[in-house]
């Protein structure tokens, strides 16, 4: 059996050499390249089964090169990866005609299987995809615009529901029992989960005539609506939630002054986005800090997990500074703290985020939308 071949474009070479890593073992064979016009003139050359392709990158973007391979190649199968990716770039991936997006950092797991679900796919073309990369009024304005036939699939949390576009329009939409435009209603809803959009599947039928603009303006009217009521909170509710967010400033600034050679702290969710924060050095941005040590934390929890356990803390050791992040309660918030390395004790540190850690937690605003 021939080899299929990977083509993988990153202007980093430790991802291009770390993907051949992960996929050779599985009989690929994989070639990569740092440089999107030295991967347009490759591809050209050679026969490539698949490419993975990095977004952002100097000189030919990702998009640049998705574009020209599909425009020489229109049946080419082109994934693009990238760490910090934009809704609109998503859609304008899609319009290029990308097949799927994968978020760094990439797992070997997840790597493999879905290079190996790409290249082993039957019947028509299909898009995979989450909908935090690209959201659902996006690509129903997509494939409504561009007239295109397809079923889009959603999943989330156990909940799966399906959109059937035909002429310009959606003209069906199914999910459990529930059919129609109330089902489209609740779709919108959706933040967060995973598609799948293939291409020229015909509708079972017709539940939907309503225009499709005229669906997205009554589904974000309702969606605005709903937002309006959990923000309609009476004035003690308010009032709670000031007091929580002012006992977790108190706390961070307490817990600092018992930690020589402190520089800052905050607390943030799974999402990278900082609730509370204190810092001594004002040209340190925590808020920075948050979302890219989130993005560190959500790898440190897979890998950790695989092994059967649960993380506590992550430490990194840079030059001048220790940086620990200490997971807070169910893990869906963790604090995270920057300390002068000359001056400060890892022990102490350790020590005072385990002492605060309960108050820290207990102290977070939460409540049911």
């Amino acid at each position: 059996m021939i080899a299929k071949r990977i083509l993988v474009v990153d202007d980093e070479p430790s991802i291009a050499e770390l993907c051949a890593k992960m996929l050779k073992p599985s009989g690929f064979e994989v070639q990569g390249v740092t440089d999107g016009a030295e991967a347009i003139a490759l591809y050209k050359s050679r026969d490539f089964d698949l490419a993975l392709v990095d977004l952002h990158m100097p000189g030919v973007s990702g998009l640049q090169v998705l574009a020209t391979i599909k425009e020489y190649d229109p049946s080419a199968a082109v994934v693009i990866f990238t760490a910090y990716g934009t809704k609109e770039s998503a859609v304008t991936a899609l319009r290029l005609g990308a097949c799927e997006f994968l978020e760094k950092p990439l797992s070997t797991k997840t790597l493999v299987a879905t290079v190996r679900r790409i290249l082993e796919r039957e019947g028509g073309p299909s898009v995979q995809g989450n909908l935090h990369s690209l959201s659902l009024p996006s690509i129903i304005q997509i494939n409504c615009t561009e007239r295109n036939q397809a079923h889009l699939r959603l999943r989330r949390r156990g909940q799966e529901g399906s959109i059937f576009f035909a002429d310009g329009n959606i003209v069906h939409a199914a999910s459990g029992s529930q059919v129609g435009e109330e089902t489209v209603y609740e779709l919108l809803t959706w933040e967060y989960g995973d598609f799948e959009l293939e291409m020229g599947v015909p509708p079972p039928e017709q539940t939907i005539t309503t225009n499709w603009s005229g669906l997205l303006l009554e589904g974000m009217r309702r969606i605005d609506e709903r937002t309006a009521k959990w923000k309609g909170l009476d004035e003690l509710e308010k009032q709670e939630e000031i007091n929580e967010m002012a006992k977790l400033d108190s706390l961070l600034k307490e817990m600092a002054s018992e930690i020589p050679g402190f520089i800052a702290a905050g607390i943030s969710g799974m999402d990278g986005l900082a609730i509370a924060s204190y810092s001594v050095v004002p040209e340190f941005d925590i808020e920075m800090a948050s979302a890219q040590f989130a993005l560190v934390m959500k790898l440190v929890q897979k890998t950790v997990g695989q092994m059967g356990d649960v993380v506590e803390d992550n430490l990194v050791t840079a030059n001048h500074a220790y940086m620990l992040v200490y997971l807070l309660g169910d893990g869906s918030y963790w604090l995270g703290m920057a300390v002068d390395k000359d001056t400060a004790s890892l022990g102490n540190v350790r020590l005072m985020a385990r002492n605060y850690a309960t108050d820290l937690w207990q102290s977070i605003p939460r409540r049911e939308k």
